[in-house]
């Protein structure tokens, strides 16, 4: 791999490309043993941190296309149609995104440059996977943050194996991943190691996932599988809402809790007293309750509008509400769209305002959840409210806008993550799919696939003990890089060629 140059940057861009394969759906593990193998060969071979910035930016570059190509969808979804934009700004998302691979490697390589005594195979890599993880969070959190497909998905396909995301989280399971991909490049020895390991995480991951008595009550998922392009038609608006009714109220209504519905299922703007409450109340079982995402108005148009969880009563009573705290830039809100309401007017978007908090709703008959809408679900540590911790999450979202890309179902790997994570189960109500129940374990016990139409009736599961990474969060995978890093400085070099 002694490329130079636009060779370089080349086989860093087409192996990246080739590494984002391994995600979700189509999980070709291998060829993210190459993208990061390749990844580090090039970056040894880098004449210094700038070249190393610049091949490793080129890998996130070709990484984040291709895991990010299902964004080009939304732009083709009439009625507003923006095809000759969706090129662009797929590119311009990519590269931004690629300067965070890039950041890892040149950071990495200064430091190996500096200090000499850092040299060595397992060094070497032990050093890269530290700077990966650092650069994997501060995507996550600069800018309003952009976890998707961090590294530790590729093992989406074998849920006991990301069993460790409960300790460490998906930051810290990704860490353990690089050093697991990247194994080919410190020898055959650590290849076999890293077999071994991959055996030994699986067999583990097994045995923590023991039967957990208990469960919730009844409750029912409803899929309506509404295009759309159809959803806001003004002509089909009320035809919507009825299906979403009858639905709901399908064989077994009487003995639910709840009904759940997806993001912003009602087509209308629901304020207190709208004519369309009184229907949507229909949709609450005896007892029980209505738990849909809506667009959520105050009735006084200059409040603006929320992306809402509504919790709605038999008499059509909004018991509680939740509004969406982590907007998408640009997709759901116009940053400044108050003081700059021309240019926002321009761009042809409307504006949700952002939620003042998460949080954990608790009503009578129904264990204590906390809701999470839609993009919300990829953050790390930030999907419960403050105070006791929920029985259950609950995840409404809207993947219509992808079709049958890749998008969907790496959006279910990020909420399985979530579950993992907190030891909670998790209940997911989505438009077109995947509509799923996920135990705290994140194995889904039951789903709808993409473009489906229908129910789902299924007990809550039960929770786990809160888990480490649920009790402390990003302090534990600080201190698991600490850890490495103490490594760096004790760990001897075997072969002697590599010594300082």
């Amino acid at each position: 791999m002694k490329l130079k140059g636009w060779r370089a940057a080349a086989a860093s861009f087409v192996a990246g490309a080739l590494a984002a394969l391994a995600m979700p759906p189509l999980y070709w593990l291998p060829l993210a043993v190459l993208g990061i193998v390749v990844f580090v060969w090039l970056w040894e071979t880098a004449a210094g941190p700038r070249s190393a910035l610049l091949r490793g930016w080129a890998w996130g570059i070709g990484h984040f296309s291709v895991g990010s190509y299902w964004i080009l969808e939304a732009f083709s979804v009439p009625p507003a149609q923006y095809e000759l934009l969706g090129p662009p700004i797929v590119a311009g998302l990519a590269a931004l995104l690629g300067f965070f691979p890039g950041l890892a490697a040149a950071t990495a390589r200064w430091a190996a440059d500096r200090w000499p005594a850092l040299a060595g195979r397992y060094r070497r890599l032990i050093l890269l996977a530290v700077a990966w993880t650092i650069a994997e969070w501060l995507r996550g959190h600069l800018f309003t943050g952009y976890p998707w497909n961090p590294l530790g998905h590729v093992w989406a396909f074998a849920t006991p194996l990301l069993q460790g995301a409960a300790l460490v989280g998906v930051y810290g399971l990704g860490t353990v991943t690089f050093l697991v991909l990247a194994a080919p490049t410190a020898g055959w020895r650590s290849s076999v190691a890293a077999l071994v390991a991959i055996g030994l995480a699986g067999a583990a991951g097994e045995a923590a996932m023991v039967p957990i008595a208990g469960g919730g009550p009844l409750v029912r998922v409803v899929q309506p599988n509404t295009a759309q392009s159809e959803k806001w038609r003004p002509e089909a608006r009320a035809r919507h809402l009825a299906k979403l009714v009858e639905m709901s109220r399908r064989d077994g209504f009487d003995r639910l809790a709840a009904v759940i519905w997806p993001e912003t299922a009602p087509p209308f703007i629901i304020e207190p007293g709208s004519p369309a409450l009184m229907t949507m109340a229909t949709a609450a079982p005896p007892g029980g309750y209505l738990l849909t995402g809506a667009a959520r108005g105050t009735g006084q148009r200059q409040d603006g509008v929320w992306n809402s969880l509504l919790v709605i009563d038999r008499a059509g009573a909004i018991l509680a509400h939740y509004d969406k705290v982590h907007l998408v830039p640009l997709g759901e809100y116009i940053p400044f769209h108050r003081q700059l309401a021309p240019v926002s007017g321009f761009i042809g978007r409307g504006s949700f305002e952002e939620g003042l908090s998460r949080m954990t709703l608790a009503m009578p008959g129904l264990p204590s959840f906390s809701p999470v809408i839609c993009y919300e679900v990829i953050f790390p540590a930030a999907v419960t409210g403050p105070g006791a911790r929920p029985a259950w999450l609950l995840n409404v979202t809207n993947d219509a806008w992808f079709g049958l890309s890749s998008g969907p179902y790496q959006h279910l790997a990020s909420a399985r993550l979530r579950a993992i994570e907190e030891g909670l189960p998790m209940i997911r109500a989505a438009n077109t799919g995947v509509s799923a129940v996920i135990d705290a374990y994140g194995q889904v016990l039951a789903a709808l696939d993409m473009q489906k139409e229908g129910v789902i009736d299924h007990a809550i599961p039960p929770a786990r003990p809160a888990t480490p990474y649920g009790r402390w969060g990003d302090w534990l995978l600080l201190l698991f890089l600490a850890a490495l890093a103490t490594g760096l400085l004790v760990l001897r070099p075997r072969d002697r060629r590599l010594r300082p």
